[in-house]
This record gives C-alpha cells, sequence and structure tokens, in this order.
C-alpha cells in the first residue's frame, strides 16, 4: 500500500513523505492487529498513549534515504514519552558525533535517547523520545510526528556526514 501525505518542511527543506506500509501492532506479540490507511496519519499523536498495547510500523522510501530502516512509534509506559525506534545505516566510526548530537539536541530527560550499534547487523539501534526535541507539543498527528522525527535525522545526518 503507498500512499503520500502533503508536502511539508522537514529539516528545513519541502519534503514529500510517502509511506509504503503503515502497521498497527501489538507490543507483546508483534502481530499486526491492522494495515492503515491514509487517513490513520491524522490521528492525533495521544492515540499511542491511548492504546499503550500497541505500537506503529512504518515503512517509507523516505526513511531508507535518510539511511533510516523502518520506524517504530510508540507511548513508552516507563518513562511516559513517546519513542521513535529505528535501525540507521552509519558505520561504527561515527559513535562520538552520533551520541554527540542526540546528548546536544535533545532535551536532556530520562529516556531522551540510546544508540547501540549492533555489529551483527552493522546498524545503529536508536532510540528517541519525541518528547524530548525541539518543536514538540504532543499535540501533533502521527504524520507530524513522523515529520518532526524526519527533520531530525536530516539534521543529524548533515552534522555528522559533514565533518
Amino acid at each position: 500500500m503507498r500512499y503520500t501525505t502533503e508536502e511539508r518542511i522537514v529539516g528545513g527543506i519541502y519534503m514529500t513523505i510517502t509511506v509504503k506500509t503503515l502497521e498497527r501492532c501489538n507490543k507483546e506479540t508483534e502481530e499486526t492487529l491492522a494495515v492503515e490507511t491514509p487517513e490513520f496519519l491524522q490521528q492525533k499523536l495521544a492515540y499511542l498513549k491511548e492504546h499503550q498495547e500497541e505500537f506503529l510500523y512504518a515503512a517509507s522510501d523516505d526513511f531508507a534515504n535518510l539511511k533510516m530502516d523502518a520506524v517504530v512509534l510508540e507511548f513508552d509506559e516507563t518513562f511516559k514519552v513517546y519513542t521513535a525506534l529505528f535501525g540507521l545505516r552509519l558505520q561504527k566510526k561515527v559513535s562520538a558525533q552520533l551520541k554527540a548530537y542526540l546528548r546536544d539536541n535533545l532535551k536532556g530527560m530520562l529516556g531522551s535517547s540510546s544508540a547501540m550499534f549492533a555489529g551483527d547487523e552493522g546498524i545503529w539501534e536508536i532510540n528517541v523520545a519525541l518528547d524530548a526535541m525541539k518543536g514538540f507539543s504532543g499535540e501533533e498527528t502521527i504524520q507530524q510526528a513522523y515529520e518532526l522525527l524526519l527533520g531530525f535525522v536530516t539534521g543529524m545526518l548533515g552534522e555528522i556526514e559533514g565533518q
């Protein structure tokens, strides 16, 4: 299933976000509960707080263009924050720059981020609390949450690859 959201400014540039797959899944079993339609992106992100047993799985070429794997959005009931989890295809040697960017560009709060290199896959496993991002209000739609994340990753890659 392919659908496009409207064009918006992301990371200072105009970007059209095209989602290939959007699934609601059960956190415990990882079972797909529903394959969602484009309209679901207009739901408030609070949907995840109200359905804490679920996470959203999204695949997009726009993620791949930013060296990201699919993105999972969920409400982390332990830290009480909205979290994005994704793989990032960067070399292990960027560890210092990656962790510095996370530290310098997220609000200091418990559960704001983690980054661990998975050597067997050659990918960074990143967890980022949307609540710790500049511009996050908690009133966003799911689409706006993905856009905020894409802007954040665009800035991170620009800084890391610019060095």
